[in-house]
């Protein structure tokens, strides 16, 4: 007859050794000196582990885009003036990615001639915000570029805060200034946008702030609408949680051309400053044959990227980057484009200024043998820099050595 299996639970204690030896099968205990021997199987059992509590994890929260522009100069602040075609304008507010479709610039322009119908019945913003025949004779403060501004007497709605009909919201929204008084809308109405130069909002610490914005001395100047833009911006996110996606227009064949002939080895014939300034001369706030919208103003570092992006493949082979319509054949010269630069001057009506500047380089080499005793070698060379100005003047710089004869 087989014995019962039997289970040892050993107890130690500092006065006292003994083993207690529990029958499992008859429930019985019988206590067992140290000394004694059993044939019985012994069985530990370890001790149970205590159960590990899962945590449970919190579900994950999708990535939230958010555009936001460096606090650097102003350049970096301020919005394109022309939102990329067919694609919806996008703001970031209070953390969120809010994005709205709007017309595109070029819709929202009104033409005085073609709309003067729209423009006999449109509704005039109120005298409330300034007085339109009324000139403030102080200096304005708080902008670079105070003679494309007129100076006004702000009215109650400019300078009350509960002035009736005024919303302080903490998100506003903002719609870019376009060249000309009346901008139109998605219904087909126009707006005065002198309504649009008082910027309300809530700020971060809770506060109601309007902000007054003189309007342009010349409502078709280029120049002044987008320093109006900057100016109106910066307002708005450095006071708020909202903050704008900048679009950058990208380069086209005209100002890819620049490059290439600017370029030697790679880099800019006369350093990097030079490059920068000589090329926002020839393009910026330029509307270039072909292209509906003027040229942006390029920073250092926008031109450093695209000199670097396309240098070893394209510049430096003579090539201009895809996406031009040029030849992919390496080429030094297209034809000479001719520009056309708005200039905004300080009177009320504005005349457009246009110059037209073109650059041609030309470049000879002649060397000649005279026969004689000493069997000398002359050579010259000369670089003729033209330059379309008014003036009609013609400069010419001699670059190499004269040479010399008996």
């Amino acid at each position: 007859m087989n014995a019962p299996a039997i289970k040892l639970r050993i107890n130690l204690t500092p006065d006292k050794e003994h083993i207690t030896v529990v029958k499992s099968a008859k429930r019985q205990f019988e206590a067992v000196d140290s000394d004694s021997e059993t044939d019985s199987e012994i069985e530990f059992m370890p001790r149970k582990a205590a159960p590990i509590k899962k945590r449970k994890m919190a579900p994950a929260i999708p990535p939230v885009e958010i555009f936001e522009d460096n606090d650097g100069d102003d350049e970096g602040e301020a919005l394109a003036d022309e939102p990329c075609k067919g694609r919806p304008e996008v703001a970031a507010v209070g953390g969120k990615t809010l994005m709205a479709p709007t017309m595109s610039r070029k819709e929202r322009l009104v033409s005085a001639s073609a709309d003067a119908a729209l423009i006999a019945t449109a509704i005039k913003a109120s005298d409330d915000i300034y007085l339109s025949d009324v000139e403030n004779p102080e200096p304005i403060a708080g902008t670079t570029k105070p003679h494309l501004f007129k100076n006004v007497v702000w009215g109650p709605e400019a300078t009350d805060i509960n002035y009736a009909g005024s919303v302080f919201p903490q998100n506003p929204e903002f719609r870019q200034f376009v060249p000309g008084r009346w901008e139109r809308q998605p219904d087909g109405t126009l707006l005065d946008q002198k309504s649009k130069l008082l910027i309300k909002f809530t700020d971060k610490n809770g506060q109601k702030r309007i902000f007054t914005n003189p309007p342009p001395k010349d409502w078709s100047c280029q120049e002044a609408i987008s320093a109006l833009n900057k100016r109106c911006v910066q307002q708005i996110r450095r006071n708020t949680a909202v903050r704008f996606r900048q679009v950058v227009k990208a380069y086209i064949p005209e100002e890819r051309q620049w490059i290439l002939d600017n370029l030697k080895n790679g880099k800019p014939q006369n350093g990097w400053k030079a490059f920068v300034k000589d090329f926002n001369t020839q393009f910026s706030g330029r509307t270039i044959p072909g292209h509906d919208e003027p040229r942006p103003e390029r920073s250092h570092s926008s031109l450093t990227k695209e000199v670097e992006r396309f240098g070893p493949e394209f510049y430096s082979k003579g090539l201009i980057p895809p996406g031009s319509k040029t030849s992919s054949k390496p080429t030094t010269k297209v034809s000479d484009t001719a520009s056309t630069k708005t200039s905004c001057k300080t009177s009320d009506n504005a005349p457009t200024k246009t110059s037209d500047k073109t650059n041609t380089k030309a470049s000879t080499e002649t060397s000649s043998k005279t026969s004689g005793k000493t069997n000398k070698k002359a050579s010259t060379k000369t670089s003729d820099k033209v330059t379309g100005k008014t003036t009609g003047k013609t400069i010419t710089k001699p670059t190499g050595r004269k040479s010399r004869s008996k």
